[in-house]
C-alpha cells in the first residue's frame, strides 16, 4: 500500500507540471515565440493573450513587433492600439487604429474605431497641452527651430460676422500648405486648439506678442503665424500674416494681401507663398504644385466648412456635423468636409444612441468574423491561422469569387456534428424556365502580386 502510494505521489509530481505547462495558453505561445522570434501568428497571438490577461506592458512591444514584421496585419493593429490605449500612450494608440482602419476587415469595428479616433484624438490634444502648460518652466529655456511653425485661427475684424468663422478656416488652410516643404514642420490644428483653450488663448482669437511667446514656447515652436482678416466695405478683403520669433517675441515684416472675398482662395496662396519666401524656404516643384492645390473653389462650402470648424472647437458636434456635411453637399469634391462630415457624424451618431465606443465596444464588434476567431485561438494558446483564413493569392481568388457569385449549396451539420441533409440547389428566376443556369453576378478580380 505505502509503496502503491509513493508511486502515485512520484507521478503526481512528475505529471502535475506537464499539466500546468500544457494548460498555461501563454506559456505555449511564449514557447512558441521562442521557437520562430520572428513568426507574425505566433507574435501576434502571444501579444492577444497578454493584452487579455491585462499584461498590457507585455503586449504592446510584442504586437508593436508583429506590425513591423507585417504592416498589413489589422489584428496586430486592432490589439496594438487596444494595448497602448491601455497604457494611455494615445499618440501610439491612434497610429495603431489608423493602420486597422486601412488593413483590417470589419466594418463594424471600422466604424467603431473611427468614433473612438475622434475622442482620442482630442484627448491626445488636451493631455499633450496640458503636459505643455505643467512643464512650462522648464520648457522656457529650450525654445524650438525656427523652422517649427504654430498656425493659430486668425483674427476677424469686419462687420459681416458671418465670415468670423473664416479665422478657423484661414488656419487649417496656411497649415495644410505649409505642411507641404518637408523643411518645415507644422503644429496640428487640434493641437493648436488645445493649447489655445488650456491657457485660454483662443478666447477672442487675437494672438499678442506676449502671448504669442508663450504659445510658442509651450508647443515648442520657434515661429508663430499671426494672421489677421481684414474686411473692407462690402466685398473688400485684407490679408495679413506676420511671423512671430519666439525666442524673443518680436514681430516680423508683414505679407499683405488685398482682394474681394470672390478671390479669397488666390489670396489665400499669395499669403503663403508669401510667408515661405519669408521663412527663406525655396520650394521644389512638386511641392509648389502641391501647395497650389485648392482643396474646394466653392466659397460657401468653404464658409460652412469653417463654421463646423468653429463648432467642433466649441463642443457642438451636433451642428458641426451638419455644417460638414453642408459643406459636402455644396462641393462634392471637397474631400476634406467628406473626411470631417464621416467621423463627426459618426462620433455623434455613437453618442445619441448611448453607445459608448471603447475599448471593450471596439473589441466586441469584431465577434462574428475571421479576426475573431484568431482571437479566441490566441485564448486558448493556439497561434492559429492568419487572419482572414483564406490567406495568399488563392484566398484572394475564393474571397472575390465567392463574393461575385456565392455558391447556391453549403455545408450544415447537426447538432451531433453529422453533415445534415444537402438542401435542395435553389435556381434564380431568371433561368427556373429555362434551366440554364447564367452567372448571378458578373464582375472584375484584379490581382496584384507584390515583389519579395
Amino acid at each position: 500500500m505505502r509503496l502503491m502510494s509513493r508511486a502515485l505521489l512520484l507521478l503526481l509530481l512528475v505529471v502535475a507540471p506537464v499539466a500546468a505547462q500544457r494548460g498555461d495558453p501563454i506559456a505555449r505561445l511564449e514557447a512558441a515565440r521562442a521557437r520562430s522570434p520572428q513568426s507574425v501568428p505566433a507574435l501576434r497571438a502571444l501579444g492577444i493573450a497578454y493584452y487579455k490577461a491585462q499584461r498590457f506592458q507585455e503586449a504592446a512591444p510584442v504586437l508593436d513587433r508583429a506590425r513591423t514584421l507585417d504592416p498589413r496585419d489589422g489584428v496586430s493593429a486592432l490589439y496594438a492600439g487596444l494595448a497602448a490605449e491601455a497604457l494611455n500612450d494615445l499618440s501610439a494608440a491612434r497610429r495603431s487604429y489608423e493602420a486597422y482602419l486601412e488593413f483590417g476587415v470589419s466594418r463594424r469595428t471600422k466604424d467603431q474605431i473611427r468614433a473612438r479616433l475622434v475622442s482620442l484624438s482630442r484627448l491626445e490634444a488636451v493631455a499633450a497641452a496640458k503636459a505643455a502648460v505643467a512643464n512650462e518652466a522648464q520648457l522656457a529655456g529650450a525654445p524650438g527651430s525656427p523652422l517649427t511653425i504654430a498656425v493659430p485661427p486668425l483674427t476677424f475684424r469686419g462687420t459681416d460676422t458671418t465670415l468670423k468663422p473664416l479665422e478657423r478656416g484661414l488656419a487649417e488652410l496656411l497649415i495644410t500648405d505649409l505642411s507641404r516643404s518637408a523643411k518645415l514642420t507644422v503644429v496640428e490644428r487640434d493641437r493648436m486648439q488645445a493649447l489655445a483653450d488650456e491657457i485660454a488663448l483662443g478666447a477672442s482669437g487675437a494672438v499678442d506678442s506676449g502671448s504669442a511667446v508663450r504659445a510658442g514656447r509651450l508647443m515648442r515652436a520657434g515661429t508663430l503665424v499671426n494672421g489677421l482678416i481684414l474686411q473692407q466695405g462690402a466685398s473688400g478683403l485684407t490679408l495679413d500674416a506676420r511671423l512671430v520669433t519666439v525666442a524673443d517675441g518680436r514681430f516680423g515684416e508683414g505679407t499683405t494681401v488685398t482682394n474681394t472675398l470672390d478671390a479669397l482662395f488666390a489670396m489665400e496662396k499669395q499669403l503663403a507663398f508669401g510667408l515661405f519666401e519669408r521663412l527663406g524656404v525655396q520650394l521644389t516643384p512638386a511641392e509648389r504644385q502641391l501647395v497650389e492645390r485648392r482643396p474646394t473653389t466653392n466659397l460657401n462650402a468653404f464658409l460652412a466648412y469653417s463654421r463646423g470648424l468653429q463648432a467642433s472647437d466649441d463642443g457642438r458636434f451636433e451642428d458641426a456635423a451638419k455644417y460638414f456635411d453642408d459643406a459636402r453637399s455644396l462641393d462634392p469634391g471637397f474631400g476634406l468636409a467628406a473626411v470631417r462630415a464621416q467621423s463627426t457624424s459618426v462620433a455623434v451618431q455613437a453618442a445619441s444612441t448611448g453607445v459608448q465606443v471603447n475599448a471593450t465596444s471596439i473589441e466586441a464588434s469584431i465577434q462574428g468574423t475571421a479576426e475573431a476567431a484568431t482571437v479566441a485561438a490566441a485564448v486558448t494558446g493556439s497561434t492559429g491561422a492568419p487572419a482572414g483564413s483564406n490567406a495568399g493569392v488563392s484566398g484572394t481568388l475564393q474571397n472575390a469569387s465567392q463574393s461575385l457569385n456565392p455558391p447556391a449549396v453549403s455545408v450544415q451539420t447537426t447538432s451531433s456534428g453529422a453533415p445534415a441533409a444537402a438542401p435542395t440547389p435553389q435556381r434564380d428566376a431568371s433561368t427556373s424556365t429555362t434551366a440554364v443556369d447564367t452567372p448571378v453576378r458578373t464582375g472584375t478580380v484584379t490581382i496584384i502580386i507584390r515583389r519579395p
